[in-house]
């Protein structure tokens, strides 16, 4: 195993290749391979390990009580899977994942990821700065879904890469098809919203380049929703 290059992954951050190396043997943790297509984790299994993405990529999707099968998100390397679910009463994966590609990951059951974490104290650290920023990722996802139409979810995503830039002008971080499979439309139906959106004059889009024209009217949109459901719980 390759322990310099374990010592890139966020989890692992500031600890040398020999640190890193006496606890995986103390541990007796090893690296795995997934076959593209190959199931990592399962849905609603419980969560007694932890998963970390050392190369390639895994989907993870989530079966609805209709038996609907929704695409989440994809996770690449290097990433651990499901970092938030692995401690609590009712721990389990709260997404099917899946291979995209060949895979290699680093597989540590929950007690050994207990013990790592008492006999280090700054992969511990990593350990918690990893599960608030997945936190934050999760909130931003849950504030996201509850926009309903997609020229709000637009409004929405280019507000938000604007405020990470600092500009008005934003690359778009997915393709248009990748984007589409984010808000759970059509391709087709988001490039005729973003077209209808540029003719309204609230944007510039340019293939992946996209100019926020008014701002205010953007964040608008976002206004009306809140109010409704404002509206909603109070009645």
């Amino acid at each position: 195993m390759d322990y310099s290059a374990l010592t890139h992954i966020p989890l692992f951050g500031q600890i040398t290749p020999d640190e890193l190396e006496g606890i995986f043997n103390e541990l007796n943790i090893h690296e795995n391979s997934f076959k593209k297509g190959e199931i990592l984790a399962l849905q609603d299994e419980p969560a007694n390990r932890l998963i970390i993405l050392l190369k390639g990529s895994v989907k993870a999707e989530m079966t609805d009580p209709s038996g609907k099968v929704v695409k989440v998100e994809d996770i690449e390397a290097p990433n651990p899977l499901a970092v938030l679910f692995l401690f609590g009463r009712d721990n389990r994966f709260p997404v099917q994942a899946t291979a995209r590609e060949h895979v290699e990951a680093v597989v540590i059951p929950k007690q050994s990821i207990l013990k790592m974490l008492s006999m280090n104290e700054t992969i511990l650290k990593n350990y918690l700065d990893i599960s608030a920023d997945f936190a934050s990722r999760l909130s931003r996802k849950l504030h996201f879904m509850s926009f309903r139409t997609i020229r709000q979810k637009t409004a929405m995503y280019l507000l938000h890469l604007a405020k990470v830039s600092g500009t008005e002008t934003v690359e778009l971080d997915k393709t248009k098809a990748a984007l589409a499979e984010y808000f759970g439309v059509s391709r087709p139906s988001l490039e005729r919203e973003m077209t209808r959106m540029q003719q309204e004059g609230l944007i510039v889009a340019e293939r992946r380049r996209i100019t926020i024209s008014d701002k205010r009217k953007l964040a608008q949109l976002l206004h009306c929703i809140f109010t409704l459901v404002i509206i909603h719980l109070n009645t």
